[in-house]
């Protein structure tokens, strides 16, 4: 494994900003998609209760698509990007065992992001909800809500991080073999 400095290029930058865009688009279309399913259930659900409040509530899945966004797609795609072109990087020498380990790592980096993403949120959600800031002088957070919600989150990332990654290494594959094919010469 090189040091950081070495991995710092502009080419190791365009193979891992090849494979953020695959893995961050069919995440977003992935959020958005399902979003649509979600608001179209809610909508015929609330139809059915003729209440006002509960039409509103139809809106939750697009509330639900921007925190999947950046509680999910935006550190994973941040992720990927910073170990595919830092710690990781893809190069068209690596054989397909190399490619599928860069992956895995790649992946599990992106979830470790993800986790202090949502951890900070955490922590920002019991500071906030702790109560008026001068009326108890200052909140002091509830401890088992926080530790409830970190657990919970920890939870989440290791479910997102089975999930993203036979998608992560599958782009590593894919800009993989991009390269591969970039850098053979032309036999025509």
């Amino acid at each position: 494994m090189q040091p950081i400095q070495q991995n710092a290029t502009r080419s190791n930058a365009i193979a891992a900003g090849a494979a953020t865009a695959i893995v961050a688009g069919v995440m977003i279309v992935q959020a958005v998609a399902g979003s649509i399913i979600s608001f179209f259930g809610n909508l015929g659900y609330a139809a059915g209760s003729g209440s006002v409040f509960s039409s509103l509530n139809g809106y939750n899945p697009l509330v639900g698509m921007f925190q999947q966004f950046t509680l999910s797609v935006l550190p994973i795609a941040i992720g990927v990007f910073l170990a595919f072109w830092l710690v990781v990087p893809l190069a068209p020498s690596l054989r397909i065992g190399r490619v599928i380990l860069r992956s895995v790592v790649a992946a599990a980096i992106a979830s470790a992001l993800s986790l202090v993403f949502a951890i900070f949120l955490a922590i920002g959600g019991a500071v906030t909800s702790a109560g008026p800031l001068f009326g108890n002088s200052f909140p002091a957070p509830d401890g088992m809500p926080l530790f409830y919600s970190i657990v919970g989150n920890v939870q989440s990332v290791f479910s997102t991080f089975l999930s993203s990654t036979p998608l992560v290494v599958l782009a590593g594959v894919l800009v993989w073999l991009w390269l591969a094919k970039r850098q053979a010469p032309d036999a025509a």
